[in-house]
């Protein structure tokens, strides 16, 4: 499942509740006879909200008036209601204080340690070098390397990133 850069644009819809944002991808589980079961969607928003620590009255709260941190959350908690194997994260943090960053950044450790494959997408290369277990670099749309932990450095990155060898 891809948690889009743009979390406003493409992630979340701003003028629906918390409830109705992380049940949208899986309707039919908060679904009886083609109707939406208000109280499966509270049940799986509550349990999500208080998984994430998303901070907001109640999940009857509008989605747009919530912080960066607390939005990016709602993204991440519609998806990870499904039980996903892979997460894509482009740009998880993009936008967020750096309280929320630490506990995207634990979030995604606790669910490649529960064995989810997490991909994540940034142009920060101090966030991919702190939190990776493994660098893939590209270099004109390809992959031009790939790091294990013992051989992370920006110096490295920047030189497969270029297409050169590292050292």
């Amino acid at each position: 499942f891809l948690v889009p850069e743009d979390r406003k644009l493409t992630g979340i819809l701003l003028d629906l509740s918390i409830a109705q944002n992380i049940s949208l991808p899986n309707l039919p589980a908060h679904a009886k006879r083609s109707l939406v079961s208000t109280s499966a969607e509270v049940a799986t928003a509550e349990k999500q909200k208080s998984n994430l620590g998303i901070k907001a009255p109640s999940v009857a709260t509008r989605t747009g008036t919530l912080s960066g941190g607390n939005q990016q959350k709602v993204v991440l908690a519609k998806w990870l209601a499904m039980n996903p194997k892979v997460m894509i994260l482009d740009e998880p943090t993009r936008g967020i204080d750096i309280g929320a960053k630490a506990e995207i950044y634990g979030l995604m450790r606790a669910l490649a340690d529960a064995g989810v494959a997490v991909l994540m997408i940034s142009s920060d290369m101090e966030e991919v070098i702190g939190v990776s277990d493994r660098i893939a670099v590209m270099h004109e749309g390809r992959i031009s390397g790939i790091l294990d932990k013992d051989h992370f450095s920006q110096e490295n990155v920047l030189l497969l990133a270029v297409g050169k060898t590292p050292k």
